[in-house]
């Protein structure tokens, strides 16, 4: 008998204390939420995955109740979830399936700002007024002592701080509502109407969570590497990156996935400051038209394959026969981005030292003449190897040394990135450089013999199409005599190596022919030759990894071009081959009347088959930039229309007017 009582009770246990779980649905869109019923005498713990519960208590610290709600994640798949007690377990798959709903891109309005807001639009940056638009894809940027609200089509509000960026990576709306801002950097702030349809998500996504939320006030800030969701009322669903979900209640706050803690942020904290509310009184300083000041530019630079924005201020001044430019310059890898001090470098400063900035520095002495600045267009020889090569943004170090016997040329593509601790960078991969003696022929006059050299120490496959054979290394032999004054006469002889070498040779004229300077004669060349491959295109192209392969056919060919220099214009235009290149530039300046203040215009066109894929193709390299003074040539703002292979793009620059 004691037996059989022992074995009732023993069984009664078990069935009684047997855990249980049964969900509404094993199904769920991803994003949303399913009930799930649990029969326990225990508390119940819960292991999983990817998705999260609708109380954090139930993943750090187990749960008593008999019915709890799980948040699916934000992407298609399914998970495992492992309830468990001291004595059992219960599993449970639950799938995630998307809902494709294809609402209308909508658009939303700044209800608010203060300051200095910026947006970008098809990358082209604007200052923001109060009539702006805000559509799916634009950039808000906001400077120090800035903000600026946005208000939906729901009536829900956005507010952007200072020092922030978001990106608007969707905005659509159709009864529902699809939003998500991409906060880059900053702090945002959200007054949430709650949605009345299900299927509507408002997100603030950051590098590593997004804040999901159904009508809420709650707050983001990004800063430092350090993200923080404070919610002020409602909740708030945190969605981090490795998949799992946590709730963030009001008054509570998450900065990883752990337990949310009491929040410590005051609401007022999200609140413009004053400052940037009131506005100054009286007039707004102005420069006056004859203000003098130094040359400014504010530009986008490439170097090593790497986006910078280059702030530069450069003043020049003449001690003697030494020129010296010394400046402040600063960039950062996007606009509104950390601030480095120096010229972009692998190993950024943001000690502020670095910002004086050894800009230009030029003297000639006994002959010789050394100058180390910014870039100018360099041709070696006859210019059959090289011609007007040239990377704006680089800054380099330039020898001649010419006497009555011979001539020196040396180019050295180095630069002075910071003085403390001192470092010199290399601005680009080009070495150069030039040697000749002069002679006197009889019957034959003023003569030179020489030799020059071009290196790319960073010459590689993957910049040439196809990844193909580059050329590493070109010699030449020329020489060349005056025919008459300004007007020389000359022939070169050309070795272009790579992993093979190949010859070609020119026979022509070049110089100064009243106000232009000509150029024309004939060249043949061997199978693998390219003729003018260093040139003013030669950056670009070895950017894009579209450099030509030392794969051409044996040819022979003409050249015929000139260039110009005057008070108000400038250019150059070029022909050759007998499939024939084309390549111009020019610079106009359109002077100030009365109180018009004037413009420049400068364009670039290089194409090698203009005849063949028509004038604008997708080998086509060309820009169109005008600008207008703001302060002289010192510092002009304007518009860059840059063809990319199939459109022309719009940029707004600012800079000084030195050209490109």
């Amino acid at each position: 008998m004691k037996k059989i009582i022992f074995l009732l009770l023993f069984f009664s246990s078990l069935m009684f204390s047997k855990l249980i779980v049964i969900p509404d649905a094993t199904q769920v869109y991803t994003g949303g939420e399913v009930g799930i019923k649990i029969s326990s005498d225990e508390k119940v713990f819960v292991d999983f995955n990817l998705g999260g519960f609708d109380d954090p208590d139930i993943i750090f610290d187990g749960t008593d109740k008999d019915y709890v709600k799980y948040i699916a994640p934000l992407v298609e798949g399914s998970d495992t979830i492992i309830f468990k007690t001291s004595k059992e377990t219960a599993t449970l798959t639950i799938y995630f399936v998307e809902k494709r709903e294809d609402l209308k891109t909508a658009v939303a309005k700044v209800s608010n700002f203060s300051g200095n807001v910026a947006i970008k639009k098809k990358d082209i940056w604007e200052a923001i007024t109060n009539n702006t638009i805000i559509e799916e894809g634009d950039e808000i940027l906001t400077m120090e002592n800035s903000f600026v609200e946005i208000s939906f089509p729901d009536g829900s509000i956005s507010r952007i701080l200072e020092n922030s960026q978001v990106l608007v990576e969707k905005l659509r709306y159709d009864g529902k509502v699809d939003i998500v801002l991409n906060l880059k950097k900053g702090e945002n702030y959200n007054i949430i109407q709650k949605f009345l349809t299900s299927g509507s998500n408002f997100k603030v996504k950051t590098s590593s969570v997004t804040a999901g939320v159904r009508g809420t006030k709650f707050a983001v800030i990004n800063k430092d590497g350090k993200i923080n969701i404070t919610t002020f009322e409602g909740t708030v669903f945190a969605y981090f990156k490795n998949g799992k979900i946590l709730p963030v209640k009001s008054g509570f706050s998450v900065s990883s996935f752990a337990k949310p803690t009491k929040n410590t942020i005051p609401e007022s904290e999200f609140e413009p400051k004053k400052e940037t509310i009131e506005k100054p009184k009286g007039k707004a300083e102005s420069i006056t038209e004859n203000a003098e000041i130094p040359p400014i530019s504010i530009e986008p630079v490439n170097k090593n394959k790497t986006n910078y924005m280059v702030y530069s201020i450069a003043p020049e001044f003449n001690i003697g026969s030494v020129t010296l430019g010394i400046g402040f310059t600063a960039y950062s890898t996007e606009v509104g981005g950390n601030l480095y001090y120096g010229l972009p470098s692998s190993n950024p400063s943001t000690n502020i030292i670095n910002a004086f900035t050894l800009n230009s520095v030029a003297f000639s002495l006994f002959g010789a003449k050394f100058r180390y600045g910014n870039m100018i267009p360099i041709s070696l020889a006859m210019g059959f190897t090289t011609r007007d090569f040239y990377n704006f943004s680089a800054k380099t170090f330039d020898f001649a040394y010419e006497n009555e016997t011979m001539y020196l040329f040396i180019h050295l593509p180095y630069e002075l990135s910071k003085i403390y601790p001192i470092e010199f960078t290399n601005s680009d991969s080009i070495f150069m450089g030039e040697f000749a003696i002069k002679f006197d022929l009889p019957f034959i006059g003023k003569s030179k013999l020489g030799i020059s050299t071009v290196y790319d120490k960073d010459a590689s496959p993957m910049y040439v199409e196809n990844n193909s054979t580059p050329i590493t290394l070109a010699y030449s032999f020329f020489a060349k005599k005056t025919l008459i004054d300004n007007i020389d006469l000359g022939v070169e002889l050309s070795m272009e190596k790579g992993e093979k070498s190949t010859y070609g040779a020119f026979a022509g004229i070049y110089g100064k022919l009243s106000l232009l300077n000509i150029t024309g004669g004939f060249y043949y060349h061997f199978k693998d030759f390219i003729p003018y491959y260093f040139n003013r295109n030669y950056a670009k192209l070895k950017y894009n990894n579209k450099l030509p392969a030392m794969n051409s056919n044996a040819a022979f060919g003409y050249l015929f071009g000139f260039d110009f220099d005057s008070n108000y214009a400038t250019g150059r235009f070029y022909l050759y081959g007998f499939d024939p290149k084309l390549e111009g530039e020019g610079r106009i300046i359109v002077p100030a009347i009365g109180k018009f203040s004037g413009l420049f215009i400068s364009a670039y066109y290089y194409d090698p088959t203009p005849f063949i894929d028509g004038l604008l193709s997708n080998d086509t390299n060309s820009y169109i930039k005008i600008t207008y003074p703001l302060i002289g040539e010192s510092f002009t703002g304007g518009i860059l229309f840059e063809w990319n292979g199939t459109e022309w793009v719009e940029n707004v620059i600012f800079g000084t007017e030195i050209g490109r």
